[in-house]
């Protein structure tokens, strides 16, 4: 992408229970109390975590974990742009650009002054197009990953393990393809108008 550096950053909540596991059975009528039909399940699925991560071409940051409550524009300055996005954008150089979708904390005006102040380049990005940013697609592949894991984890704890874990195994390469894949992207999100698109 003519030599720009892009860096497409998000947040996304994980579950421990993500499913609400309700079991939809066939069975004999007047069998409906029977104990071989009564299954436990998980209320309010046994809690979250939220995380905020970025990938560029050949490289991403840490996972972070977001603890003690909802990301502010005040949190998201001081946790995510100050420690972790000014540093990537340093190590890059002029050719970085921030690609952070339009959240309101995000785009919020002491957000906007702090990247100002910092020189840092924001995307423009068109409203309601998640499935555009790449990280979307890597996000669904960490929560498959940490699915898959056996025994899944059961607690927030092993959650927020599992997740770091899982993040740092996912190969580059995949990364660098679904970036790769943006102009695609781009030229097919045009061709249907913002219509439904295969991505």
């Amino acid at each position: 992408m003519n030599g720009v550096m892009f860096f497409f950053s998000d947040g996304s909540r994980f579950s421990v229970h993500p499913y609400n596991r309700r079991i939809f059975i066939w069975r004999d009528r007047g069998s409906r109390n029977n104990p071989a039909f009564v299954h436990k399940s998980v209320r309010f699925g046994g809690g979250g975590v939220l995380v905020y991560g970025g990938i560029s071409i050949d490289g991403r940051t840490d996972l972070y974990i977001i603890r003690d409550g909802p990301l502010t524009a005040r949190r998201y300055r001081e946790e995510i742009l100050r420690p972790i996005v000014v540093p990537y954008d340093a190590a890059i150089g002029d050719d970085f650009i921030l690609m952070d979708d339009n959240y309101r904390t995000h785009r919020a005006n002491l957000v906007e002054d702090f990247l100002f102040e910092e020189g840092i380049v924001r995307m423009e990005w068109p409203a309601c197009s998640l499935d555009m940013n790449p990280i979307e697609h890597i996000w669904d592949s960490l929560g498959r990953r940490v699915a898959g894991r056996q025994p899944p984890p059961q607690t927030l704890q092993e959650l927020e393990r599992a997740l770091l874990e899982e993040w740092d195994r996912i190969p580059q390469i995949v990364i660098n393809s679904l970036i790769d894949s943006i102009p695609q992207r781009c030229s097919t999100f045009l061709a249907v108008r913002g219509n439904h698109n295969p991505y």
